[in-house]
Parts: structure tokens; sequence; C-alpha cells
């Protein structure tokens, strides 16, 4: 028994399939920008200003940069180019500390929501966000470093900023989402970082307290430390369902030698959370007819997680030529608790549940990486480089969980017409701990790349990198055998030109691959050859002279192919899966950032995707729309400052609706637009400041699985916090 469960970076099939394992072996009967942020950067010993307010000025090799301070930001660590964010021949989109404070930006799914090309693709059983980059489910990383998929949910206030880089990226990182990569800088010591104490208050009693002290160690500010610790309680508009969190950070940040820099962070947070998992559909798709506040679980049942992680580094410009760095990530999660899941809604309100009691959850990643960057100047070069890095990157998980008893059953039934306490008296009466199942894996890679620069003449520059990435994959189920899933090494490319006709405008064409191995089997017993992915782009980046304003404009061609696609049951008992043809995504992309005049600062964005199956041995599928995917989004933030103190703000955000069945069986989900605002006051060291969203108080529903039979999660409605900040 090799497949243990699909594995493309959606924990739909790990979680789903398992429980199918778990029920046949136990025979038990049974049927997955930077934004414009009208927060204030308040820098200890200064009066708070506007996120942009005080141009920045900064030198970053020979580039001295003032303006719009965040257009500064160095995405090298996360590209391995070390050009302005205007010359990366990509997309990328940065999200600032200031924007996630400035719009109370809780999680992953809410930051995507303003992000051209991001789409929030639900939380399953509370695990955490899943955000998909131009369809398809993101990777991630910390400073630069790939840690394979996030099974929980990050608290931003560790994060100083995000880097969404859509498109390919496994010419860096080996096996990568052909959607793209989300990599979560976390926050260092500087010379301006703000040392401050906030209190939250608001919906469903929701309150927080965060605080954070920075500062230098020494009397040359050449090693500073930083300090921060949170903690967070909240209930819901759902019945019984609460949740906590408490985080704590630190790290030390240090200018070694002339030349020589590094930093050592580290965190640990703790998550509590009432176990909730959708309300399934009837079986046209329509929503249960219950109000949003209907909760089906139990309100005892909680999932616990723990997380552990360090990061460190080393940068070493060994000359005005050449430069070095080291970075190591080490990480680790743990889960436990019981989660039930309902399914199968008929039209008299009956429908069924099982409970998986999550024993452990663990995941533990550890990656090393080092690079170096050599300016080609000395040949007569300028503006020319190479660059190469070597990565190790290795993720070891087990998943330890039983399948309670209800009733003598492996499955429950309930009816949601008997209501949400009779529902939760049902589910609590599981018979605990119950047939038990065991999933490990085990995955390393080690991926060599490099790539080039090249100024050629005039306005023309070329870049061209390619990368070798070998995997080393194994899975155990119970106390059988290891299997290997392993497979060949992989070369991948990527090309690009980019002409700048004017000032800061670069125009650029590029092409670039991904792949992915799987860890599914066919009903013959062959392992899914692996994920290949390549894509074709056209973009338009644009800086005005003050750099106040990154206008960004792409067209794409995103393909990929051998998708693993349920089959049938093998005679086992264990799914089987075909590796689909190809799927074809074109699309196109639009994002505004910066700031309009010195008080107006704007965030705009705007996605098109026209998701098409372009290749299959089931000619039927041919040319057939790929579902739960919206063909359209689009965000907009917006702020003001206004003469003392007062600032204002408003945001949009809008998805499209997604065909829920290739052969229009059931109801589309349906598009939503939702509108937030925020209204403060800066005295002094101090910041008052009120945020609502959902203004309208719109109802809408996110699916969690891509398919209805789990049903959907229904939309936080309109909610309201109030901030005091105080900086000191």
């Amino acid at each position: 028994m090799k497949t243990l469960g699909q594995d493309q970076g959606s924990r739909t099939g790990r979680r789903r399939s398992r429980l199918k394992y778990l029920l046949a072996a136990s025979g038990l009967a049974a049927q997955i920008g930077l934004g414009a942020g009208v927060a204030r950067a308040q820098d200890a010993g200064t009066p708070p200003v506007a996120a942009s307010e005080e141009p920045a000025r900064e030198s970053r090799d020979d580039i001295v940069v003032s303006g719009y301070r965040y257009l500064s930001e160095d995405t090298s660590g996360t590209t391995g180019l070390p050009l302005p964010i205007e010359e990366v021949p990509q997309s990328i989109s940065l999200v600032s500390q200031d924007f996630l404070k400035a719009a109370d930006l809780k999680t992953l799914g809410e930051v995507a929501q303003y992000s051209p090309g991001a789409l929030f693709a639900g939380n399953q059983e509370g695990f955490g966000s899943i955000v998909k980059l131009r369809g398809f489910a993101a990777g991630y990383a910390f400073d630069g470093l790939t840690i394979g998929t996030l099974n929980y949910e990050p608290d931003n206030a560790t994060v100083e900023r995000m880097e969404i880089v859509k498109g390919p990226a496994s010419v860096v990182y080996g096996a990568a989402s052909p959607g793209g990569i989300i990599n979560l800088v976390s926050k260092h010591a500087k010379a301006n970082t703000p040392n401050y104490v906030e209190l939250l208050g608001g919906s469903w009693k929701r309150w927080r307290l965060e605080g954070q002290v920075a500062g230098a160690l020494n009397s040359s500010g050449s090693i500073r430390a930083i300090g921060l610790a949170a903690h967070e309680e909240a209930g819901s508009f759902m019945k019984n369902v609460n949740s906590s969190k408490t985080v704590v950070y630190g790290g030390v940040d240090a200018d070694i030698a002339d030349g020589l820099t590094g930093y050592v962070h580290g965190g640990y947070e703790h998550y509590r959370r009432t176990a909730f998992d959708g309300i399934p559909t009837l079986a046209d798709g329509s929503p249960a007819p219950v109000n949003r506040s209907f909760f089906i679980g139990a309100k005892d049942f909680e999932l616990v997680t723990d997380v552990k992680r360090v990061n460190a580094g080393l940068d070493w410009k060994v000359s005005s030529l050449w430069s070095i760095a080291l970075k190591a990530n080490y990480q680790r999660s743990a889960t436990h608790g019981p989660a039930p899941y309902a399914y199968d809604l008929q039209a008299n309100g009956d429908f069924s549940f099982q409970i998986q009691n999550i024993l452990k959850d663990e995941k533990q990643d550890f990656s090393i990486g080092a690079s170096t960057i050599y300016k080609l100047d000395a040949l007569g070069m300028s503006e020319s480089f190479l660059s190469g890095s070597a990565i190790y990157q290795s993720t070891d998980s087990m998943v330890h969980q039983s399948l309670p008893l209800i009733g003598g059953s492996g499955t429950g039934h309930a009816n949601i017409f008997d209501g949400v306490e009779a529902i939760d008296a049902i589910i609590s009466s599981a018979v605990f701990p119950g047939a038990a199942f065991l999933d490990r894996r085990r995955r390393k890679f080690v991926t060599l790349s490099g790539q080039a620069v090249l100024k050629v003449a005039g306005p023309l520059t070329l870049l061209g990198g390619l990368s070798y990435s070998k995997p080393d994959i194994s899975t155990r189920a119970n106390d059988g055998p290891w299997q290997d899933f392993s497979g060949d090494g992989q070369m991948s490319y990527r090309a690009a030109a980019t002409v700048e006709p004017i000032a800061g405008l670069n125009v650029y064409l590029s092409y670039s691959e991904s792949f992915q191995p799987q860890l599914t089997i066919d009903i013959n017993d062959n392992v899914l050859p692996p994920l290949s992915g390549k894509q074709y782009e056209l973009g338009a980046k644009y800086v005005s002279p003050d750099r106040r304003i990154l206008l960004t404009g792409a067209l794409f061609d995103l393909r990929q192919a051998n998708q693993g696609v349920y089959d049938r049951q093998g005679p086992d008992g264990f799914d089987r899966y075909r590796a689909l043809g190809e799927v074809r995504y074109r699309g196109m992309e639009f994002e505004a950032i910066g700031r309009v005049t010195k008080a107006w600062q704007v965030n705009a964005g705007l996605a098109i995707l026209d998701p098409k199956i372009s290749k299959d041995g089931d000619l039927a599928m041919v040319g057939k729309t790929v579902t739960f995917l919206p063909k359209a989004t689009a965000s907009l933030y917006t702020s003001y400052d206004f003469a003392g103190g007062v600032f204002a703000g408003a945001g949009v955000r809008y998805v499209g609706s997604v065909k829920t069945a290739s052969d229009n069986a059931t109801r589309d989900l349906p598009g939503y637009t939702l509108v937030d605002g925020s209204l403060g006051y800066n005295l002094n060291r101090w910041r008052l400041q009120l945020n609502v969203k959902n203004i309208f108080d719109k109802l809408y529903y996110i699916n969690n699985y891509q398919t209805l039979f789990y049903g959907n999660v229904v939309g936080e409605p309109r909610s309201v916090t109030l901030s005091l900040r105080a900086a000191f």
C-alpha cells in the first residue's frame, strides 16, 4: 500500500483520505500591500507619522532610494536577484506591517483578499488559511527558506513584511508550487524599530494585548535586540466557538565586523480554538437552511497547537563585488484534539458526521542554505552579476489519530433542525479513543541553483537560471514498511529579457518552470509522475521618479501537467488517483501601490483568471473550466491623512463567483464584495484606531475542500475593533 493521500500543498487528501484508511482498517462503515497603511510607524523617540509621510532614504548597494519607504525593500532573499523590485522580471506584492495593523488583518486568508492574484481557499479544520496564487496552492518560506506546508496560522505581529512572489520558483527553491511562494520576513531589531504597547477590543468579546521592546545592547549600537509578547482571546459570531492565542518572540541582530552582519530570532506560539469544519450544502449546492451563527460541533472539542521556531543568518560583504549569505531555519509544530466534520446533508435536515481525534499531528522543518552574489563590474559589465545557492530542506511529519465511536459506529447522524445544542450533545457522546492510525512522511530536498543577469547594451538586460533538485521522499503507514516515493532528480530553467525604454519603466518577457513530487499511486500501484509546471509572462513595472508609486501589470500563461485527481478505490480500500493531462491558466494582474500625494495613499489590485483543462485522456474534460476558482478578484485600500492628526481609510475586497461542478450539476458559489473602513487619531505618542470590516454585513461563503460534499464556511459578518497604541 503506497498511497497515503494527496499532498499538493492542500491538506484535503492528507486528512480525509486517512480517515478512509482508518475506516477500512477497523472494518467500520464509512463514506479536504504592502498596504496603503494608515497605521503609523512609531519610532522610538519620534512623534508618530504616517507610514510614508516622511520620505525614506536608504542605500542598497549603489542605489539611493527616496520616497514611499516600502518600495525600497530588498527582495533578493526570496528571488535570488539583488535588484530593485521594479527590475525583477516577476510579479511581486509586498505586504507591510503597517498595512496589517491598519486593516486589522489577522490571517493569511485576509491578506490574500487584498493581494492581486491571491485567493483565500479556506481553513480546513482550523489548521490555518489555505492561500492559492494564480490558482495553485502557494508555497511558504521564512526569511527566504522554504518550510513545506504551513499547517498553522502565524501571528502577524512577528512578521516585518510578506513578499508574495507569483509564478514558478523552482530555479530558486527546487520543488515548488507553480503558483508562487509567500515569504514571511521575520521582525528584526533595527535602529528605528519601535517600542510600543497596544490594547485592542472588538466584536464577540475579542481582546488583545500586545507589546514590543527593541534597542541597542551596547553603546555603539552594533548589537540590537527585540522582544515581543501578545495574548488574544475571542469568541465568534458562531455559537459555542472560542479561541485564544499566546505569542512570544525575540531576537538579536548584530554588526559583527566590517561587512559582516548576523541575526538569531526565535519564537513560541500557542493556539487553542474550538474545532469547526464547515456546514454541508444540499445536493444541488444550496446552503443549509440555517443562520450564520449555526455551529456543527461540540463546544468542548478543542484543537491545541504549539509552534516553536528559530531563524538565523549571516551576511558577509567580502568586497564591493562579492557577497555571501548563510541562513538556517528550524520549526516544529504539534497539534492535538478532536475535530468533527459533517457531510451528506439531506433535504429533510439529516446529515452524517465523523470525528478525527488527532492524538498528535506533528511537523518538523529544517532548512539551511548558502548563497553568493558576484558583480561583474571588474569585467567591464556594469549592472551585471552571477548568483548561486545551495539549499537543503527536510520535513518530517507524523499524524497519529483515532476514530471515536458514536453509538457503536464510526459514523454519527444528526438533523440540523434539532438545533445546535442537540447536535453538540450527540457529537459529545462519542467514545474515545477508537481505532487508531499512524501516518509518517519524510521529505528531503537538495537544490543547487545559479542565475546570471547581464546588462547587454543600453536598456536591455537578460536573465538566465537553472537548478538541479534531488528529492528523497518516503512514507509509512502504521507499522508497515517505509515506501519510497523519491523519483529522479529534476532540472528546472528560467529565462527573461527586460527592456527599460524610459527611466523607471521596465518591460519584461519571462519563462520559468516548476516541479513537485506526488505521494499518490494509480490503480496499477505506480507512483504518479511529478507535477510539472511552466509559465510565460509578459509584464511591465513603473516606479515614479520620486519612488512614491509603483505600477505593475502582467499577462501570464501558466500550465501544469500530471495533477493527481481521484480515480477510484483500490481492492485494498485505498484511494487511487490518475494524472490529469494538463491544466492551463491564463490571466492578467494589475497592481498600484504607494501614495498619490503626501497625504493620500493607495493599494489597488485586479486579477483575471481563465482556468481550463487543456489536455486529458478523457476528451470530455478538455476545455472544461477548473472548478472552485473565481475568474475575477479585485481589491482597493486607500487612506488619507487630514490636518490635526486625524486619518481615515476605506477598503473593498471583491471575489467573483465560482463553478462548483464542471457539468453545472450544482449551483455556483456566489461572488461577494466586502467593504471595510478605518478611522483614527494621532496625538503625540498615542494612536486611537477604529476598524469596521464587512460594513454592509454581506453574507458570503468560502469553500474548504473544493467539493460541496463537506460544505462551506460562512464568512465573517460585520465586525468592529477599537485599539489604543502608545509608543515609548
